[in-house]
């Protein structure tokens, strides 16, 4: 009894509370504007559309008013991004101010930037034919967001995204990204003109450095730890400098005429080389190569990749531990995959491997002497060569880089002929 003394006002206070919220929800609910803004079955969908202006679209929900109300409405038509609705077919059903000013939408007559609607509605693709976004648009692949000129705006960079939106249609959004890329334009002409007037006198410093090591007879033994490890750390600012006149080279000039490149040479001699800079440590390099096909490439940016990935495979993986360079072809197209039983990355670590200068344990980069931008510099060598990078690693379990390139990019050896051929 006791218990039902001490539950019954609770119970009471709970039924209460929910009454207050039923009561305040009626009343602050919109039901006036729903009910204006709510397309009608074969009807009219709504105040701003005229009575039999598109026959047959009152099912269609193409109005972005129409479910999600009048305030949300007017917030995203002030928006400084821009938003569309595009229906199944990218039909534009509506768009914003910006939208139609970076996408060079015309309204007909009547028609605001609120309201874009026309009798069929117009598909965007199509609207943008010859641009940049409209063969994005029409290829169809939005996982990614795509960078390019806003085709209605002269001098504008915008960056467009699409996903998924109700009854099977997309939305739209694009940013203006003119001064992000502004901003980087400056950042690579100060690494490419900074990178270009340390190199000389590093160079000369590195070289009167090697000289002293090289013949050290003539100085004090009190000098030599101080020489070599000058000649060390001027080495690996050399190294550092060169990696970022690579990069700068890579971000601005075009790629140049490709050739066939004979992959099985290019990685046994890298091969040779992981073998040198192993030394001491006596790592197993093998490798494990398909002779017969060759691949369509800038030879010089294909070989920094593959010095690249197999230097960080060096470098990572303990004494006597076991490396393999893998180049293998099928229907799918080409892998190089560089394989270790290495230290391992986190799961955390993986997305961020391609920035420049980051490193998953600084004090050990260190230690082992890379400069932070490897995996960068094979980043925009992978990007230039239409390939994809995949990285699979656990910590204390090694690590695998493997490089896709697609099929249009090999060629069987003995007979010229494309694979897909075959």
């Amino acid at each position: 009894m006791t218990d039902g003394v001490i539950y019954l006002p609770l119970a009471a206070a709970l039924l209460g509370a929910i009454i207050v919220l039923a009561v305040t929800a009626w009343r602050v609910w919109p039901w006036e504007s729903a009910a204006k803004t709510a397309p009608r079955q074969g009807g009219k969908s709504g105040e701003g559309r005229e009575s039999g202006k598109s026959p047959g679209s009152a099912a269609r929900p193409d109005s972005l008013a129409g479910g999600l109300g009048d305030a949300l409405q007017t917030t995203v038509s002030n928006l400084p991004d821009a938003v569309m609705v595009l229906g199944r077919r990218l039909e534009i059903n509506w768009a914003n101010q910006a939208a139609a000013d970076w996408f060079g939408v015309a309204f007909g007559p009547g028609e605001t930037a609120e309201q874009v609607r026309a009798n069929p509605a117009p598909r965007l693709p199509e609207v943008l034919r010859g641009t940049a976004a409209g063969a994005w648009l029409a290829a169809g692949d939005y996982q990614e967001s795509f960078d390019c000129a806003a085709p209605g705006a002269p001098g504008v960079d915008i960056r467009i995204r699409v996903v998924p939106f109700r009854h099977g249609q997309f939305l739209l959004q694009a940013r203006d990204v003119t001064q992000v890329k502004n901003l980087e334009m400056v950042r690579r002409d100060f690494v490419a003109n900074t990178s270009h007037e340390l190199r000389t006198p590093v160079s000369i410093l590195y070289g009167y450095l090697d000289m002293m090591v090289e013949q050290d007879a003539g100085i004090d033994a009190q000098w030599k730890p101080a020489i070599r490890q000058m000649h060390e750390q001027t080495r690996r600012i050399a190294q550092i400098i060169d990696d970022m006149m690579m990069l700068s080279s890579l971000e601005h000039s075009e790629s140049p005429p490709h050739q066939y490149l004979e992959m099985a040479p290019l990685l046994e001699s890298a091969r040779r080389d992981a073998v040198a800079l192993s030394g001491r440590r006596r790592h197993r390099i093998d490798t494990a190569l398909d002779a017969n096909y060759s691949l369509h490439c800038n030879p010089k940016e294909i070989e920094s990749l593959v010095a690249n990935l197999i230097s960080n495979a060096v470098r990572y993986t303990p004494a006597r531990g076991r490396i393999s360079i893998h180049w293998d072809v099928d229907l799918g197209g080409g892998v190089l995959s560089v394989r270790d039983t290495g230290i391992g990355i986190g799961p955390a670590d993986i997305p961020r491997l391609t920035e420049r200068f980051y490193r998953s344990d600084p004090a050990r980069s260190r230690e082992t002497g890379g400069t932070g931008l490897g995996l960068a510099i094979v980043n925009h060598v992978v990007t230039r060569h239409d390939a994809k990078l995949l990285i699979e690693s656990k910590p204390r379990k090694g690590s695998c880089f493997s490089v896709h390139f697609p099929t249009a990019r090999i060629r069987k050896d003995h007979d010229q002929v494309n694979l897909l051929l075959n």
